[in-house]
Order: structure tokens, then C-alpha cells, then sequence
């Protein structure tokens, strides 16, 4: 059985950006995800993942338990953007935006929707 290894962090931001872009689509009625550049991601760093000898193929992929290192990712991307339990939608809105204006990789994942 091989040694597990922390997870890189290229396969955490990438775990962050998605699902933080979620929570803001669903939170958030004037943006939504792209699926077409989410899916493009995913199998890039899936790739990136089997080029650097994890195996994408288990269920660990032979990474250390990276909870806490996303949730502490997580924290950071609400402290960013002052957004707490039960944050107004028109803060969430501004944050989603500003990842979009800003071209983060969790603004690379959301679009904008007319109203």
C-alpha cells in the first residue's frame, strides 16, 4: 500500500473554486456556473493529478485528508468578501461579481445571467 501525500494545491483551489462558485450560483439569482468551463477544469486537473502519480481511480486518490486545508481555503474566501451566516443575497452577489471582474478560478466558473 502506498504512502498517502497531501493533496497539491492546485487539486484544492480547484475543489474550492467549484464549489464555493456553487454556493454563489445558488445564493446568487443574477449569476450561475458554467458547466462547459468547470468540466474543462476538472479534467485538467484530473490529468495534472495522474501526471504528478496520484490515482484518480481510488477513493482517496492516495491524498492525505484535505479537509482542513479547504476549509481553511473556504474561511479565507469569506473573510475576503466580509460574507458570514446569513449574509444578504446582494452581498453575495457583489462577491460573485468581484471573482468575475477580478478573474479568479472561482470567477472563471460563474457567468453572469440577464435579470
Amino acid at each position: 500500500m502506498a504512502d498517502l501525500r497531501p493533496a497539491p494545491g492546485y487539486f484544492l483551489d480547484a475543489i474550492v473554486a467549484t464549489s464555493t462558485a456553487q454556493q454563489l450560483a445558488r445564493s446568487c439569482p443574477e449569476v450561475s456556473v458554467d458547466p462547459v468551463v468547470i468540466s474543462r477544469s476538472t479534467g485538467e486537473v484530473l490529468g495534472q493529478l495522474e501526471a504528478d502519480g496520484f490515482d484518480v481511480n481510488q477513493s482517496d486518490m492516495g491524498m492525505l485528508d484535505a479537509s482542513a486545508d479547504i476549509k481553511s481555503r473556504q474561511d479565507a474566501f469569506l473573510a475576503k468578501h466580509s460574507l458570514a451566516d446569513g449574509a444578504s443575497t446582494e452581498a453575495v452577489c457583489a462577491a460573485a461579481k468581484l471573482e468575475i471582474a477580478d478573474e479568479t478560478l472561482i470567477g472563471s466558473y460563474l457567468v453572469e445571467v440577464a435579470q
